[in-house]
């Protein structure tokens, strides 16, 4: 069963990788601490580090929380009772993984959507973030 706390924009965030470009200050390190913390999540063997392929996996497995009407898109319909407002704040985010324009984010935009954040992060330019990488992620506060 889906929980609808899950739905919040911090997964919209994150499932796209955008804390690249936010602006600096209290926003920046919220939005730095929510990527470290999806990161973790997407440690799947615990080692510290984070791959490309994990972090798609749990890519996908977001979108896979939020296609909550198991259509294979995210959009309007998978909209929440609660938590609507929230919802409607991640999708105005995830619409620019809508690479047709049709209003509905389907599994392959998002999945075939670049990551900017894990990039940046990404310093040795490997497709592994290591510990210190992920560790440099946060804002000095």
């Amino acid at each position: 069963m889906t929980n609808t706390s899950l739905i919040p924009s911090i997964l919209f965030v994150s499932i796209l990788g955008v804390t690249a470009g936010i602006p600096a200050g209290p926003a920046q390190a919220q939005a730095g601490d929510q990527f470290q913390s999806m990161l973790a999540r997407a440690d799947a063997n615990g080692d510290g580090a984070v791959t490309w392929a994990e972090f798609m996996a749990l890519r996908t497995g977001m979108f896979t929380t939020m296609d909550r009407n198991d259509d294979g898109y995210v959009d309007s319909q998978d909209r929440p009772r609660l938590m609507a407002s929230r919802f409607d704040e991640g999708f105005e985010r995830l619409v620019q993984a809508d690479a047709n324009r049709d209003g509905r984010i389907s599994r392959a935009e998002l999945t075939n959507r670049r990551a900017p954040a894990f990039e940046a992060a990404d310093t040795d330019r490997n497709r592994v973030l290591s510990a210190s990488e992920i560790a440099a992620i946060r804002p000095s506060r």
